[in-house]
């Protein structure tokens, strides 16, 4: 018996677990950036339930309705600043261990 015989089982299996680990890596990957742009989604939400109530479209106070609207998307809402008709939100969320967030204005178009 030669000392190779075998050798191609052995790097048989170093190339499935090679392929293996990089299809997690991919899913891992490719999980964050599907949360990072609901993320994104939730952001935009919230700070458009905000201006609505900021511009008397809808009742309450334009943080409180962020804040309801972020909930909602399982989010929590980190900030929220109101400038008359304008509300800006900073939403975040904790993914595979990292914090994920996004900041979000809305209001009125300029006039102009």
């Amino acid at each position: 018996m030669t000392p190779e015989r075998g050798a191609g089982s052995a790097l048989a299996v170093a190339v499935v677990g090679a392929l293996a680990a990089a299809l997690v890596l991919a899913a891992a990957v490719a999980g964050v950036l599907i949360a990072h742009a609901q993320v994104r989604t939730a952001a935009d939400a919230a700070a458009l339930a905000g201006a609505d109530a900021a511009l008397g479209n809808a009742t309450g106070v334009p943080c409180e309705r962020a804040a309801e609207s972020a909930a909602l998307a399982g989010v929590a809402v980190d900030r929220c600043a109101q400038r008359g008709p304008l509300v800006r939100v900073r939403v975040s969320v904790v993914v595979l261990g990292g914090p994920l967030a996004a900041e979000a204005l809305a209001g009125p178009p300029p006039a102009g």
